[in-house]
């Protein structure tokens, strides 16, 4: 509430949204693993002793506290979408689209990527959970091999999401340590995530369970009859996310990230109005529907949206602390003229880092951080674009490499195979081309961006 008062009030509430922030980080540590609380407390510790060595202030701390503080304002008002996804029953919209057109692993397999990277552009990792729930039934019916199917199919098009998507936190991450605008990586970001999906697809279409002649299922009428809205308006509400965001980034209502919060607030609350109007009684009573929602956004959205917010707290200061301490000086000068030597090559170098790192259990976010800052305040001669594109591809890699990555243990949990199948058994040879691939397409967009 604080975050969003401060983007209409010309008032400073650093010091407050501070105080509110170490509330929030100390409730909320907890419910973090063992790996994340560890991290939490090291880089909030070290933030502070980054700080000390040109002086401590309370607004300076204040300051560090809430740098990263609007990343999970917007993670938890992504999770509102929630609210107009249940209203309209969108879930069983995917299902009956599906029952109707989609026959036949390949086009499963396309369907359920599709339904995945467009989904995790709004609800993050409530995505998982709703494709497999929804769409696991008609997998099994037409794959033999479902586990791996699911699992290849989901990973990749949920962490290729991440690489655009305005309800992923890594993306504003990056754009917070680089400087780089989410509008000016929106565009670059989507090409790779697109070349993503068809990269996924033409690797998986070889598999011998993806052989298999298409079956035609047979429609359920009951369900087909069921109220549900139009599958579209899932995708025009997107859309519509996309749009608006731009539209405030451009007339600089706001930030980047606080844009594409007060857009989603409206495109939520417009979205669930006209749900409530429609006059074709295709869905169910309008009002029980929504406070049904509503409650379970209070007791669970919240909560999934807010679930890093004592990371962000601990790496906001951390990356605020080494951004304005005598340390990163020292740092600079002294890898400035190795890493200046490498030229082109330090763009590939930086996702394998990311990558190599994140399998020794230090999160993408962590390692995203740390090595952005690092070599921004080198200010070497590559471009910040290409340096913000090259961390993103790191991370996604990241992510479906790392046993240890949620997306990873959470589909592996749903689809009870064990985590280093999923990450690097499913997905290593993916990860190896694409990475390949998209660095240098990235090198070519930077041209051209």
């Amino acid at each position: 509430m604080i975050q969003l008062l401060e983007m209409v009030v010309p008032l400073n509430l650093t010091v407050i949204d501070a105080i509110v922030a170490i509330g929030v980080a100390v409730l909320g540590i907890k419910n973090l693993s063992r790996s994340f609380q560890i991290a939490t407390f090291v880089f909030f510790i070290a933030g502070l002793g980054l700080l000390s060595t040109t002086g401590l202030s309370l607004d300076g701390i204040a300051t560090a506290i809430v740098s990263m503080v609007d990343i999970v304002v917007l993670l938890v008002v992504m999770q509102l979408f929630l609210i107009p996804v249940t209203v309209g029953k969108y879930q069983a919209a995917v299902e009956a689209f599906m029952q109707d057109h989609v026959h036949g692993p390949k086009q499963t397999y396309t369907f359920v990527m599709l339904v995945t990277h467009l989904l995790s552009s709004i609800l993050s990792m409530g995505t998982v959970a709703i494709v497999l729930s929804i769409l696991g039934d008609s997998i099994k019916r037409q794959v033999k091999d479902a586990a791996r199917f699911s699992a290849t199919a989901v990973t990749r098009a949920f962490t290729l999401g991440t690489l655009w998507a305005p309800g992923a936190a890594t993306i504003f991450l990056i754009s917070t340590v680089t400087k780089v605008s989410w509008t000016r990586l929106f565009i670059p970001c989507l090409i790779l995530g697109l070349l993503g999906l068809v990269l996924a697809h033409v690797m998986e279409r070889h598999q011998a369970y993806m052989q298999v002649k298409p079956s035609v299922i047979k429609r359920d009428t009951v369900r087909k009859n069921k109220g549900h809205a139009s599958l579209l308006g899932l995708v025009l509400a997107v859309i519509a996310l996309l749009l608006l965001s731009f539209v405030l980034m451009e007339n600089k209502v706001a930030s980047s990230m606080d844009s594409v919060t007060l857009a989603g607030l409206l495109i939520v609350v417009i979205w669930t109005g006209l749900l409530g109007v429609k006059r074709d009684n295709s869905l169910p009573a309008f009002k029980p529907v929504l406070k049904k929602s509503m409650r379970a956004y209070w007791h669970h959205g919240i909560t999934s949206g807010a679930s890093l917010a004592p990371f962000f707290v601990g790496i906001g200061t951390f990356t605020y602390g080494f951004q304005h301490s005598t340390v990163s000086t020292q740092i600079v000068a002294t890898l400035t003229p190795l890493f200046a030597q490498l030229g082109w090559w330090l763009v590939l170098l930086i996702p394998i880092i990311v990558v190599l790192v994140s399998l020794i259990g230090i999160h993408p976010l962590a390692s995203v951080a740390l090595i952005g800052k690092v070599i921004m305040a080198m200010h070497i001669s590559l471009s910040p674009l290409l340096i913000a594109l090259s961390l993103n591809i790191g991370s996604v890699a990241a992510y479906m490499l790392s046993p240890f990555a949620g997306i990873v243990m959470i589909v592996a949990t749903l689809l009870n195979v064990a985590p280093g199948t999923v990450s690097i058994r499913w997905n290593w040879q993916f990860c190896s081309l694409f990475l390949v691939l998209s660095i240098i397409v990235a090198i070519l967009l930077n041209l051209v961006f």
